[in-house]
């Protein structure tokens, strides 16, 4: 539906790019902090948002719709980067920690050292804000299970920020 939805005129597309005002910026760090790669987020994000658009009015909530999808499509991604031999771990792209400030530069550190499931419950609920319901619709699992993996990458992250305090 999507280029046929913008040539019509139609309400989605208007939907879709209220969804991409709203929600895109704030997708695209969770992806970042997730993921650790500008790469992936750039490409996570555009192609959620380009599906959602080509699936026409059937997405009853675009911006889960739009979340679920991107995070599916940087763990896609980030599953193809570990089969090849270049890269094995969730270590952020080479660049990204000297664009950021030291703080931050630490925590998207020590968030790569998390487990990949650790670090997305941590990364939706503690930095984009999602509460732990939302952030499993975003996972494709249960409340419950975000619930133990976001106290276990808590604790996890503590352990690890307090390793580099002076």
């Amino acid at each position: 539906m999507g280029e046929e939805a913008v040539r019509r005129g139609d309400g989605w597309a208007d939907a879709v790019r209220a969804s991409y005002e709203a929600t895109h910026a704030r997708l695209w760090r969770a992806v970042l902090g997730w993921s650790g790669s500008t790469e992936v987020a750039d490409e996570a994000v555009a192609e959620a948002y380009a599906q959602l658009l080509r699936r026409g009015s059937e997405v009853r909530d675009p911006d889960a719709w739009a979340w679920r999808t991107a995070f599916r499509i940087a763990a896609g991604e980030l599953a193809r980067r570990r089969a090849a031999p270049a890269r094995g771990d969730a270590a952020p792209e080479e660049g990204v920690l000297d664009q950021l400030p030291s703080d931050a530069a630490h925590l998207v550190e020590a968030l790569g050292a998390l487990s990949e499931q650790q670090r997305a419950c941590v990364v939706l609920v503690d930095v984009v804000g999602h509460t732990a319901p939302s952030a499993a619709r975003v996972l494709g699992t249960t409340a419950a299970t975000v619930r133990v993996q976001l106290v276990r990458g808590r604790r996890r992250l503590r352990a690890l920020l307090a390793e580099e305090e002076p």
